[in-house]
């Protein structure tokens, strides 16, 4: 219970007040000597009040209000666990303690028996497992994230040659915010996917100019989906790399009804692509780590159609939200 002060206008008070009265005769026997009251009443009341649990007679100044309450605010989130989702994901990563050794230096998938990513003492991701984001009028708390901060050069290295071959194709899907809680804003070029080294066919993915830009072997950067209104908020994007040959197919979406799509030339018609991936960074030396809060991570080893990749950014929604 709380006590308010308020400071009322104009008031209008009913009183009214019932009673019953009861004459209750003396009934005296073997009256000793003395002075006695030879009449005494007592009146039954109708109303009572409520104190700390008791009923007690009506006070003397009694007023009773009927007002209505009304409030605004945001609706706690109240979804599934991530780790408790199933993607179609042929490999799927997920920003929980249970699965990020901070000891090992090691991210342990959550889906498929598939190599761990590895990192350093000094390029370590942090694990933020409190972080607060907004969607419409939800609000969701205590969510995890993996934070890739660019001024400590955070990023994480994975070979998956052995569970995806010589891949002529594949598609990635991210559950990103493409801003680190300490963003920096100098940093011209942020890479945030590529290979292991520039040896052989691969493509790069970075953030710069408020969008998402693509480099392979023999393309140079070419400019992507835009992703501005993702740098300022903290709310998470669903980003997909359709990364194939001739062209890959970028889509970045605040939820299934809001998603955007581009088509890029990657290159000559289909070849081995390197599969010794970074995450946070890529290989040129132009290009800095990336400054990102990553929740979750999946890797399909097919080229994805539109239509799948919406069914994919659909199902991440139910646990992380986004426009339907």
């Amino acid at each position: 219970m709380a006590t308010v002060p308020i400071k009322p206008g104009k008031t209008e008070i009913q009183l009214t007040a019932r009673g019953r009265l009861n004459r209750i005769p003396p009934q005296l026997l073997e009256v000793p000597g003395g002075l006695y009251p030879l009449h005494s009443a007592a009146y039954e009341v109708d109303e009572y009040r409520i104190m700390a649990g008791w009923p007690v007679p009506v006070p003397t100044g009694d007023i009773r209000i009927d007002c209505l309450v009304s409030a605004e605010g945001d609706v706690l989130g109240n979804r599934d666990a991530p780790t408790s989702l199933t993607t179609n994901a042929d490999m799927r990563w997920v920003a929980d303690a249970d699965f990020y050794d901070q000891i090992a230096m090691l991210w342990r998938p959550l889906q498929s028996d598939v190599s761990p990513w590895v990192t350093s003492v000094d390029h370590a991701p942090a694990l933020i497992t409190n972080y607060e984001y907004r969607v419409g009028q939800e609000r969701f708390v205590s969510m995890t994230a993996l934070n890739f901060d660019s001024d400590n050069a955070d990023y994480m290295w994975n070979d998956l040659s052995l569970s995806m071959g010589g891949t002529s194709g594949y598609t990635l899907i991210m559950v990103v915010c493409p801003n680190s809680i300490y963003g920096n804003a100098v940093v011209f070029d942020n890479a945030f996917w590529g290979p292991d080294n520039t040896s052989g066919a691969y493509a790069m993915f970075s953030v710069r100019e408020k969008s998402v830009f693509m480099t392979t072997e023999l393309m140079p950067p070419q400019k992507g989906v835009p992703i501005g209104g993702a740098l300022v908020n903290t709310a998470p994007t669903y980003l997909a790399l359709v990364v194939a040959r001739p062209q890959t197919v970028m889509y970045a979406a605040s939820g299934p009804s809001n998603v955007q799509t581009k088509s890029l030339v990657a290159g000559p018609a289909p070849v081995s692509l390197s599969t010794r991936f970074r995450l946070g960074w890529g290989p040129s030396p132009a290009s800095a780590t990336m400054d990102m809060a990553l929740m979750d991570l999946g890797i399909y080893g097919d080229v994805l159609t539109r239509q799948q990749v919406l069914a994919e950014i659909t199902l991440l929604s139910q646990v992380y939200g986004g426009d339907t």
